[in-house]
C-alpha cells in the first residue's frame, strides 16, 4: 500500500501550476448561487397599471393615482412599464374611499389644516391567468394635511 505524505508544500505546489484557476475555484464557491432576477413576486419583470377604479366620485383621483403610480415604479426601475398587450402582470388599484376633513383649529375656531385621506386597494395579477393574485393588498389609508 502506497502511503502519501500531505503538506502544505505539496498541496500548494499542486495549484502553483494553474494559480488562475485555483482562485477561480475558490472565488466562485461564494458566487455558487446567483440570479439576475431583481427578486420580484412570481419572477415578474414587466407590469401595467390601468387607470384606478373608484367606488368615489373624485374620479379624477382615481385617474391621478394610477399616473402617479406608473411615476414612481418607472423611478424606482426594477420593474419595466409597458402597456397592457407586453405585460407579465397587471396592478389593479380602487380608491376605496376618500375624506377631506378639518384637522386642525385656530383659538377663534377657525380651520387652519385640513386632512385628506385616501383608502385603496390593490392587487398584482399574472396577466396570462387573471385568476392567478401574485399579491394583494387590503385597506391602505394615506393621508396627508393641508394648509386653509
Amino acid at each position: 500500500m502506497k502511503s502519501f505524505r500531505l503538506s502544505v508544500e505539496n498541496i500548494v505546489c499542486r495549484f502553483c501550476v494553474s494559480p488562475f484557476l485555483f482562485l477561480y475555484a475558490i472565488s466562485s464557491v461564494g458566487c455558487s448561487y446567483y440570479s439576475t432576477s431583481e427578486g420580484m413576486i412570481g419572477g415578474i419583470r414587466t407590469l401595467t397599471i390601468p387607470v384606478a377604479e373608484s367606488f368615489t366620485a373624485e374620479f379624477a383621483v382615481a385617474e391621478r393615482l394610477s399616473e402617479r403610480a406608473t411615476e414612481l415604479y418607472m423611478e424606482d426601475g426594477r420593474l419595466r412599464i409597458v402597456d397592457q398587450d407586453g405585460a407579465e402582470a397587471v396592478l389593479y388599484l380602487t380608491v376605496l374611499g376618500i375624506s377631506d376633513e378639518p384637522f386642525t383649529y385656530s383659538s377663534s375656531e377657525q380651520t387652519e389644516q385640513y386632512r385628506f385621506s385616501l383608502v385603496i386597494n390593490g392587487k398584482i395579477v399574472h396577466a396570462s391567468s387573471e385568476k392567478r393574485i401574485l399579491k394583494a393588498f387590503d385597506s391602505i389609508e394615506g393621508w396627508a394635511t393641508y394648509s386653509a
